[in-house]
């Protein structure tokens, strides 16, 4: 589908304007700006959150898939201007200052988007705010949208003709209407159906959990275990209201309650140990594949988890407890310190019980004197050592910081595991 709704303007132009002659370089660059244009409609497609777009595939893959072609997007619109000159054999576009309005806002048009690239890109180096730069992102991604539409309505070759406009406003229309609903979603206040509070719990020094509770008359939507859901908190007293991604760490057996653990690493994480009982709460979601029911073929299964990695990892093996599931995992958990380990009582209460058959090996970088666990990181040693001969025959699922969870992945495919049973989260908001 989002091959044909990208390639439906150029192929149409192409069958309309058979025969006019027109030289490689010229219909290149006409091409590349009827291509650029649809990928950055579509844009707003594949970033709304649509549930039928994101379930075949998980909105990780689906942000990546978004980031990769805003990439393509620059590059084409890039490409459209300097095959023109070449096939017009003329550079004014670039030097003559006496050109149509519409050239000067095709113009701008490129420039948002090669700015919105280039700061999603570096935002970390930049030190942007999430919020901050979300806010600059939609800007300028919707400059470059109204921008691309006037400038193709206005000058554009190709449309001049009434199915090329029809389609061109197709375009437009299925953006622009992606953007509201997803809008609409995000900004609904904790006054329409919002969740509250009910309990924060300070699990280690620098990490809380967050119970909420949905209003009464109703239940929590249906999620599976593994899966996150986007949170946004209001709680007055000055913090800052930001919609952030967390996973759900409850079982989805517990339909009272939704939990999400939180670790202090950002600006408004930092704050999230102020949250109290009483305040109000508004999620979308759920989301996500890195679920284990979504693959029940899986026989025995490993859990590698590191820091607060562990939530996912969590909310299925508690979803095993209360279903009482005849599943053997290992869970591989990796942290800094003792103190670091989230919750260290409740596995090794699971551990201790039949459902599932649990065993827990924990590795400490940093390993006090009374430590007898494993020591260092996860590493190559210690995966072939635990996992055993038989690496292809069990499936992994690995949640933790960037660096150790690509470390992971590559060295159990270096064991032999199939890519197939490998089963991650990765985000590039």
């Amino acid at each position: 589908m989002y091959a044909g709704a990208v390639a439906t303007p150029a192929v149409l132009a192409a069958a309309l304007h058979r025969g006019t002659g027109d030289g490689v370089a010229l219909r290149g660059g006409l091409t590349c700006a009827l291509l650029g244009f649809a990928v950055v409609a579509m844009q707003f497609v594949v970033s709304a959150r649509l549930h039928w777009v994101e379930r075949p595939f998980g909105l990780d893959r689906v942000y990546r898939f978004h980031k990769t072609m805003a990439v393509v997007a620059t590059v084409l619109l890039l490409s459209h201007p300097l095959l023109l000159a070449l096939g017009y054999r003329s550079w004014l576009l670039f030097v003559s200052l006496r050109l149509p309005w519409a050239v000067y806002v095709g113009k701008l048009s490129v420039v948002a988007l090669l700015v919105t690239a280039l700061v999603s890109l570096f935002r970390r180096a930049l030190r942007l705010s999430f919020e901050r730069w979300r806010v600059m992102h939609n800007a300028a991604g919707a400059l470059a949208l109204l921008g691309g539409f006037a400038h193709g309505l206005s000058i554009g070759r190709d449309l001049t003709v009434r199915p090329m406009q029809v389609v061109w406003a197709m375009l437009l229309g299925v953006a622009l209407t992606a953007y509201v609903v997803h809008q609409g979603r995000r900004r609904r206040g904790p006054a329409r159906g919002g969740f509250t509070v009910a309990e924060v719990k300070q699990e280690t020094h620098n990490v809380w959990t967050v119970k909420l509770a949905p209003p009464p008359g109703t239940s929590i939507p249906e999620y599976l275990p593994g899966q996150f859901h986007f949170l946004t908190l209001y709680r007055d007293r000055g913090l800052p209201v930001e919609e952030h991604l967390f996973t759900i760490a409850s079982s989805p057996t517990d339909n009272r309650f939704l939990v999400s653990t939180i670790k202090e690493s950002g600006d408004f994480t930092a704050t999230i140990g102020e949250t109290k009982p009483g305040d109000k709460a508004v999620i979308d979601g759920p989301y996500g594949r890195f679920s284990y029911l979504l693959y029940p073929d899986e026989g025995e299964l490993v859990f590698i988890a590191g820091g607060i990695g562990i939530t996912p990892l969590m909310s299925m093996l508690r979803y095993m407890r209360d279903t009482r599931a005849e599943r053997e995992v290992l869970l591989l958990y990796g942290n800094r310190t003792e103190a670091d380990i989230v919750f260290r009582e409740e596995i090794a209460a699971m551990e201790a019980g039949s459902h599932p058959r649990l065993k827990v090996v924990h590795v400490l970088q940093e390993p006090g004197g009374a430590w007898k666990g494993g020591t260092g990181i996860i590493d190559r040693e210690k995966l072939e050592w635990l996992c055993g001969p038989n690496v292809a025959g069990k499936a992994y699922y690995v949640c933790g910081p960037a660096g150790m969870m690509t470390s992971v992945l590559r060295t159990l495919r270096e064991l032999g595991a199939p890519k197939a049973r490998l089963h991650s989260e990765r985000f590039a908001l």
